[in-house]
């Protein structure tokens, strides 16, 4: 059942944006918010984890993806590609350019990263910052279902709440005039 708020103060009504749609779109943002966190602790955290396991912390002990065991998933080259945020803590050395292993330019004209070949490491100083960053406690499914069902409550909470208090506010500047 929907109620008609008529507002004696305040011009608000627009058939096309409602608190509904305001308070549904807010919540679709927090969950979004939180499947790109869990993304980011887990699976972008994971190659980090891994390159920090693995001992690469310089030039000479630098691994490749498949070394790694990273090559068969698809968030590893996108992760790792040249303007991702993993990059400003993970290294990348390229394999020297020969005849069988020619630099290859992408479009724009820049050199395009050989994943079969490019080794990564974390240095030494920027391994904390990763481990902290891309730690995995508190980000699991189990936590974006509690927040998710908090998020709905409160999605629900203010579609009924928000219309009364503007009710409530345009009274009371009804009774100031």
């Amino acid at each position: 059942m929907r109620y008609c708020f008529l507002y004696e103060n305040f011009e608000l009504y627009n058939p096309f944006i409602t608190v509904e749609l305001i308070v549904w779109a807010l919540f679709a943002g927090f969950v979004f918010a939180s499947l790109l966190a869990i993304y980011q602790k887990r699976m972008v955290g994971g190659i980090a984890r891994a390159i920090i396991a693995s001992g690469a912390n310089s030039e000479e002990s630098a691994k490749t993806i498949a070394e790694l065991e990273l090559d068969g998933n698809w968030y590893t080259k996108n992760a790792l590609r040249k303007d991702a945020a993993l990059l400003r803590l993970v290294e990348r050395v390229d394999a020297p350019e020969t005849d069988d292993n020619p630099v290859r330019l992408n479009r724009r004209g820049e050199k395009m990263i050989d994943f079969a070949t490019a080794r990564f490491y974390i240095p030494e100083e920027k391994r904390i910052r990763a481990e902290i960053r891309y730690a995995k406690k508190g980000t699991d499914f189990f936590s974006l279902g509690v927040c998710v069902v908090v998020f709905a409550v409160a999605a629900l909470a203010a579609i009924f709440i928000i219309p009364e208090l503007i009710q409530l506010i345009d009274n009371f500047i009804t009774t100031l005039k």
